[in-house]
This record gives structure tokens, sequence and C-alpha cells, in this order.
């Protein structure tokens, strides 16, 4: 008797346990949908332009409609809408590029643009052993169209993204050269997958002269490698080239950074949502003269590259003035491939100084003509007169 009464009560246990669980759960959803309802109502209300537009092209367009390109129209529009330099959407093949260039491999023609050039594609670099070298293009070249597009009707980055595409074939560009003084010529390239150095270096007059493209892919190991060659080879100190770099990834410079900077702060974030991300080097660190060069197109990762250095008392700048960049982006793929740049937090220098809109002063101006700029980073102080100032600096002790 004693064991069918026990039975008993366990049956009645779990089944009120089951109702319980079942009312809380039922309620737990009702509550969540009303809410996500409620949401997505006040959504609907605010982006009722939106929503108006998309039921007038729907009922009234005459022409073909896709779904999926409206959707990407818009949420490139929504991007736009920020008004911020640095939030960007990329359709499916665009973010495929992106990606490829964050591990420095892309596929292209190998050429670097001006990014203050907007009415065309100013080549700034053309990286060596490319098709860009071997079809002849120069530093300093403009290219005014991609397969008979305007640069200036598309805008720089759509432009780029047309030198670019699939390896072995062709793109069709209009080239001039202003150096020449002469008019404009068409030049047919094959594109091909490239590989991109991020770090690379020689030794100038005793002193270790490392080229940083950007803060991306293996950089941080490429720039301990080539650092630590420098200082087996006895070098008595280092100049630190940022110059076009458009930065690349925290981590890999939080790393960079700590090899050459004492104990202390590096880069802090701060998130929409409160939160402070602080990082910071450990003790050992490199005790030699340095210097870094700068300019107008030293971008983020670059910029704090050069500030941090300069905030320890570690380096003096030389070159010319940044543009000044202060917030940091986070990447995200979408479902439908494409995917989204997205400034997230604003980070701060060592000292807690933001760089947005003001940048990084050089402590030695020193001002490139147009014609010079071909030179930068070839590592040749004849010719290269930010780096020869850097290294006379140096040289005085």
């Amino acid at each position: 008797m004693k064991k069918r009464i026990n039975l008993i009560t366990v049956a009645v246990l779990m089944t009120m346990t089951g109702l319980v669980t079942y009312v809380i759960t039922f309620f737990w959803v009702s509550n969540n949908l009303s809410a996500q309802l409620d949401t997505y109502g006040t959504h609907r209300e605010e982006l009722k332009t939106f929503f108006d537009t998309l039921d007038y092209i729907d009922n009234n367009f005459v022409g073909d409609t896709e779904r999926a390109a409206q959707a990407q129209g818009a949420a490139a529009g929504l991007v736009a809408s920020l008004g911020d330099t640095w939030s960007h959407f990329f359709s499916p093949e665009e973010f495929e590029q992106y990606l490829d260039n964050q591990s420095n491999s892309f596929t292209g023609i190998g050429i670097e643009a001006d990014l203050t050039q907007t009415d065309c594609i100013l080549i700034a670099k053309v990286e060596p052993n490319s098709p860009a070298e071997a079809a002849g293009l120069l530093p300093g070249d403009r290219i005014s169209h991609v397969d008979g597009t305007a640069v200036a009707e598309v805008g720089l980055a759509a432009a780029i993204a047309m030198v670019r595409g699939e390896e072995f074939t062709s793109v069709t560009l209009t080239v001039a050269r202003p150096s020449e003084g002469g008019g404009s010529f068409e030049l047919d390239i094959e594109r091909k997958t490239i590989l991109q150095e991020a770090v690379t270096s020689r030794i100038i007059e005793n002193y270790g002269v490392v080229k940083i493209v950007n803060f991306s892919g293996r950089a941080d190991a490429e720039f301990t490698e080539q650092v630590n060659n420098l200082l087996d080879a006895g070098v008595k100190g280092f100049v630190f080239d940022v110059r076009n770099n458009p930065g690349g990834s925290l981590p890999i410079l939080v790393d960079m950074l700590d090899m050459l900077l004492p104990e202390g702060e590096l880069v802090t974030l701060r998130y929409k949502d409160g939160r402070v991300d602080i990082n910071v080097s450990a003790a050992n660190c490199i005790e030699l003269p340095m210097a870094v060069l700068i300019n107008r197109d030293s971008v983020s990762a670059a910029e704090l590259f050069a500030a941090d250095l300069k905030e320890y008392g570690w380096a003096t700048l030389v070159g010319e003035a940044t543009g000044g960049k202060g917030y940091a982006q986070e990447t995200f793929r979408l479902t439908d491939g494409s995917g989204l740049y997205l400034s997230t937090s604003e980070y701060f220098t060592s000292k807690g100084v933001s760089l947005a809109g003001s940048g990084l002063t050089p402590d030695e101006e020193v001002a490139l003509e147009d014609d010079e700029r071909q030179y930068i980073g070839s590592m040749d102080p004849t010719t290269d007169r930010q780096l020869a100032t850097a290294l006379e600096i140096l040289s005085r002790g």
C-alpha cells in the first residue's frame, strides 16, 4: 500500500511540474512575442517612408524587380545614412574581396590607390612582380575609366572593385600620366592572384628601416621576424614606415607595439553599451632610437602605432599630418552572403587621446611633392626626403 501511495505521489508531482513548466513557458513565449510585435510595430512606424516606397514599387513599378537586389540596396543606403566614413555595406562579391584583402592575398592587377582622390584612381604604389608592373603602370598614374566606366561617376570604392575580379580575366584601363604631360592611353591587363608582404625591411646607414604595408594577415609574425633579424645584425635604431598604411587588425597592432614598448596601456576601446576594453603591453621592450614616417594615408592602426610610440617618448614622427580616425570597426556576415563593416567602438591612444578629426602632427614636417610620392616605400633616402630626414634625426643621437 505504501509503495502504491509513493508512485501516485510521484506521478502527481511530475504532472504538476510539467503543468507549471508549461504555464511559465507559455507566458514567457507570449510576453516575448508581444515584445517583438511591439518592436516590429515601432520599427514599421519609424520606417514608414521605406515601407511606403516599397509598396508603391511593388504595386506600380512597370519594370522587373528583384527582392534580393532591393534588400541589398536598402541596406547600403541605411549604412550610408549613418554619415560615417568608415562604415560600409558589401555585396556578397565585394565582401569576399574584402576578406581576401585581410589575408594579404587578393586577385587584381597589383596597385595601391591614394584614398584622397575620388575622381580617379591615383596610383600610390605598384606591387613588385605584379601585372600592373609588367604593363608599365607607375606611381602617379591616374586611372580615369575602368572598362569604359568613369571613376568619377561610380566612385572610388566601386571603381577599385571593378579593377579586381576573377583570376585570368582582363580589365581595360584608361590611364593618364601627368609626369609626362601627355594625353590618356588604354591598357588591357590580366588579373592574377597577388600575395602581398605586409612587412619588408633593409639596413641603411646601420639603421633598420621597416616598411609596414598594413596590420592584417601575418603582419605581426612578419614584423617580429624582420625586427629580430635587424637586431641580430646590430642596428643602431629603427625607422618604421607606416605611410599609405590603411590599418588592419587591433590584435596584430597590439602584438607589434608590445614588442617595442615597455609595460603599460596601449589602446582603449569604448563600446556603445559602456564596455571598456584596455589593451596593454608587457615589460619587455626595445630601447633603441626610433622614428616613424607618417602621411595623410596613415590610417587607423597606423595612426595608433605612431601615436603610442610618440606618447611613450620612444619615437620621433616625421612626414605629414595624418587624417584622423577615431572609430574601430567590426565585420558581420549577413544571411545572403553580403557583409557589414560597422563602427562599433571609439578608440583612444595610450594616454587616452582620441585621434578623430585631429590625427597626428609630425615632430618634423616634410611635405612631398606629387611626383615624389612614387618613391614612398622604396627605402632609398636619395629619392625619399622623408626617409632621409628620419635617418638624419636618428644620427644626431
